[in-house]
């Protein structure tokens, strides 16, 4: 095997995987793989020039130097023997790419290094010289050696003062590259990049899955898992690159379970029994902070050794460990506890010091405004966040330690979009900004039982939740973003805005003699109480006391009485659960048996009640003559549900019933389940999910349809 040059470097090192050459060895994780001489020598080659194109005939050259035989043959199972030993694949590689009828090229970033870097240096004798006698300079040459003396001392200081006080030239964007074209990246889950690969979550409807897409862009692949995870979000990736650290949902409860999910393909597995909304890895892969309520907590990478880090003053998200060599600090973005918005925090890894990190920002007043979503480049150089004020979103840069274009410390914005965009994940080498952005658009759509498709509904209205009065004459409407409520004639006509600025609403509901709607909702991303209003507008009264949290409130058919779902509970008193109450004393009781269960709907008869269990993979019957509850369906990912005006049958979706997402109905006597409909049966073919949220008169499903163009992009930047 020939030998590296004597000045080349001895280790290299890309992924998880280090290769010596001078003792001609492939290791992962630091154990040795078995690799023949040609397969290694093919390796060494394209090292030699990582990102660049290697030809085959200088392949040829290297391997068989000039030898007659196949090259063709000979370069295809040293390439194929390659990938085998590195896990890669040619038609989605991570390190070798093939060009065809071109060559190769190694497109993973890699680092050098030399076990012992002075073994190369020359070692020079010195002879001992005998001594000189003293020279005197003449007085102009001393007073000019003063002059250079003292000109060198100022550009010495003059470049300390630069280095350390001047403002340095703020990163710039050279382009904006599209790396994906199907419109199904889901913009509010988290992405990352090990500099050869994005990873991200793709939505197909109700079902949604890790993927891949090469940084140089083309067709998303699949992660592939042997063990299927629920709506994955991708909190962070190792400092080797070689695990993401993913979230679940599991609908058990709001925190979600952390998975450890190995990139190269592999069986993930759980980080202990640890739930969080956010988290983590440490600048050495050793722990993973995480938050979970308002609170950061530390584990070991392994699940053990779990402890509180410090308490925070609102909900913790988009945490990020800055990476050697700067201060180990912790980034995060809080939302305070009136949930109106996001703001930027920082902290020690010890838990100290915990302050805000942009003190001259004027904060944004409700969510989905503020600064959130914050990572660091290469070195923790950079510091890039999003912002949001209005509409659109933008990206912000702050150095670390002094200042950008002489404003004092404070971050430049670098770029802008009128897209909805949330996280960011920074290459390696810190030269580009990868990010999911997009634009949603809702719109309503009705059964029509006699075409056997979905037909446009009240045209031009985002809405999201809808409910029909009993007479058919009045709609209630929430709209998206902005989640306000409003109410029309059935026509469209005569709208009005019932909630202002800044509030939420959802599952609103008219009262069965037309006159009042009941729903729930509070300050903007708060779903936490329930309130009626009047018809005609006026101030929303609130019927569920703090600090109580109450949904899905859903009338008696006389109007007399309201059943609604407590989530949460706390102080004296009362347990999550379904309650009902008296509309008039707004005395609330507890239902026995409804542990554990949500959105529920009062049948048009008064005799039983229809609610989806927390977990979604339930909905039961209750029966208020016998007192019992029953299950009714069984599913994945349970909406909810949704009586028809003879109270004989139960409209539901299994929102998480893969691209279908199908709609079906259960006749509450006999139990017979039949499938009623389908995303298939929605017009157009850009759908990325539906949700049923109403029913028209005639027993026609109202759906809220969900159109985006959201797909994974890049910033190249040039960095000061």
């Amino acid at each position: 095997m020939p030998s590296p040059a004597d000045n080349s470097p001895r280790l290299l090192h890309f992924g998880v995987y280090e290769v010596d050459l001078h003792e001609g060895e492939l290791r992962k994780h630091g154990h040795k793989i078995k690799l023949q001489d040609l397969p290694f020598q093919f390796l060494a080659a394209l090292l030699e020039r990582p990102g660049e194109v290697v030809t085959r005939d200088v392949l040829a050259q290297r391997l068989w130097s000039g030898a007659l035989v196949d090259f063709d043959s000979g370069l295809n199972t040293a390439a194929r023997k390659l990938r085998e030993a590195l896990d890669d694949d040619a038609a989605t590689p991570r390190y070798v790419e093939t060009l065809p009828r071109r060559g190769y090229r190694f497109i993973a970033p890699v680092r050098a290094r030399d076990l012992d870097p002075g073994a190369h240096a020359p070692v020079s004798e010195t002879k001992a010289e005998p001594p000189r006698p003293p020279v005197t300079r003449p007085r102009w040459q001393q007073y000019a050696l003063i002059v250079v003396i003292v000109a060198v001392a100022g550009i010495l200081i003059a470049l300390a003062v630069f280095r350390f006080g001047v403002p340095v030239r703020a990163p710039r964007v050279l382009d904006v590259v599209q790396l994906t074209r199907t419109g199904r990246a889901e913009i509010a889950n988290g992405l990352a990049t090990d500099g050869t690969r994005v990873y991200f979550t793709e939505r197909n409807g109700g079902h949604w899955s890790l993927a891949q897409v090469s940084v140089h862009g083309g067709v998303s692949q699949p992660i592939p898992s042997a063990v299927p995870l629920t709506q994955p979000d991708i909190m962070d990736i190792s400092p080797d690159r070689a695990s993401l650290l993913v979230a679940s949902l599991d609908n058990v409860e709001w925190a979600r379970p952390l998975w450890v999910v190995p990139t190269v393909g592999g069986t993930p597995h759980r980080l202990g029994d640890i739930r969080a909304q956010a988290a983590a890895w440490s600048r050495d892969g050793r722990r993973v902070v995480f938050a979970r309520g308002a609170a950061l907590f530390l584990v070991n990478s392994d699940g053990t050794g779990c402890r509180k880090l410090v308490d925070t003053p609102g909900i913790a998200d988009g945490i990020r460990w800055a990476p050697a060599p700067g201060p180990d600090l912790l980034r995060l973005s809080i939302i305070g506890p009136d949930l109106r918005a996001g703001a930027l925090w920082e902290v020690t890894s010890a838990g100290a010091g915990l302050r805000l990190l942009l003190r001259s920002w004027k904060p944004a007043t409700a969510l989905p405004d503020g600064e959130t979503s914050g990572t660091w480049t290469a070195g923790g150089k950079l510091y890039v966040f999003k912002s949001r004020r209005g509409a659109g979103s933008s990206i912000w840069a702050m150095a670390a330690g002094r200042g950008l274009l002489g404003n004092g410390g404070q971050p430049v914005q670098i770029y802008s979009t009128p897209q909805e965009l949330d996280w960011l994940a920074a290459a390696p080498d810190g030269k580009r900004i990868f990010f999911a952005a997009g634009q949603e658009r809702r719109e309503l759509v009705r059964y029509d039982i006699r075409r056997g498709q979905f037909m446009p509904y009240l045209p031009g209205i985002p809405g999201r939740w809808v409910d029909v009065s009993k007479d058919g004459r009045w709609v209630a409407y929430t709209t998206a973003p902005q989640e306000a409520l409003w109410r029309s004639r059935a026509d469209g006509s005569d709208p009005l805005q019932l909630t202002s600025p800044g509030a939420y609403a959802a599952q609103p509901h008219w009262s069965p003699d037309g006159k009042r709607i009941v729903f729930s909702g509070g300050l903007t991303g708060l779903n936490g109480t329930v309130y009626v209003i009047p018809k005609a507008g006026g101030a929303p009264e609130a019927i569920t006391p703090a600090p109580f949290l109450a949904s899905d409130p859903s009338w008696s058919p006389d109007g007399k009485s309201l059943v609604f779902a407590r989530s949460q509970s706390s102080g004296a008193g009362g347990q999550a659960g379904l309650y009902v109450m008296d509309a008039k004393t707004r005395q609330a009781r507890f239902l026995p048996g409804s542990e554990g269960l949500a959105r529920v709907a009062w049948s048009p008869d008064p005799r039983y009640l229809a609610a989806t269990n927390v977990a979604g993979v339930q909905i039961q019957l209750f029966d208020f003559r016998t007192g019992q509850w029953t299950v009714l369906a069984t599913g994945n990912g349970l909406g909810v549900p949704i009586w028809s005006a003879d109270a004989r049958y139960v409209y539901y979706q299994e929102v998480l019933g893969g691209p279908e997402q199908p709609i079906f109905r259960v006749e509450i006597h006999t139990r017979k389940i039949e499938k009623t409909m389908g995303s298939s049966q929605i017009p157009q073919s850009n759908v990325t999910g539906y949700l049923m949220t109403g029913m028209g008169p005639g027993d026609q499903p109202i759906a809220s349809v969900l159109r985006s163009n959201s797909d994974i992009y890049a910033l190249d930047l040039e960095l000061p």
